[in-house]
């Protein structure tokens, strides 16, 4: 790629300006959208009567985990609506004050009703346990992901 300005990759379609901006506007995007911590635990038939459970915990903010933990997650069922039920612990003797968020998806992976649910502020005082909950839009969720980040503002 030539360093003259205006100059366009081959590859990209962008002249340098061009891509500059665009890479920047995509950090930002990423930084703004990544929760601290999130957690997603799904359920599928196993063999006979047996549901199998996967539960998976992403750390996004290493400091943020140092504070918080998710000491379990599960779900049942209220009616025939998929409730979560998701059990924090922070390990600080300091107040924390996070947002959580539950998303829902179907059993083929697909989100449901995006973006309904807003953020939910809690205030975690120090080595206290909090359960969180949420309960799914509509019937067809099988699949729950809860994300948590420090609260905005703080």
């Amino acid at each position: 790629m030539s360093d003259q300005p205006g100059a366009t990759s081959k590859h990209a379609g962008l002249n340098s300006y061009e891509f500059v901006i665009v890479s920047m506007a995509l950090s930002f995007i990423g930084c703004s959208s990544t929760a601290g911590i999130e957690g997603s635990m799904s359920a599928t038939a196993g063999q006979g009567s047996q549901t199998e459970y996967r539960k998976q915990v992403i750390v996004n903010n290493k400091s943020l985990a140092r504070n918080i933990q998710i000491v379990d997650m599960r779900s049942d069922f209220v009616g025939n609506l998929l409730r979560a039920n998701v059990s924090l612990v922070n390990k600080d003797n300091d107040t924390i004050h996070i947002q959580f968020k539950f998303s829902w998806f179907e059993e083929s992976g697909r989100e449901i009703d995006t973006d309904t649910d807003a953020w939910t502020p809690v205030i975690l005082y120090g080595n206290e346990s909090k359960s969180l909950q949420g309960v799914a839009p509509n019937p067809n969720a099988k699949e729950f992901k809860i994300k948590i980040r420090k609260l905005l503002n703080e």
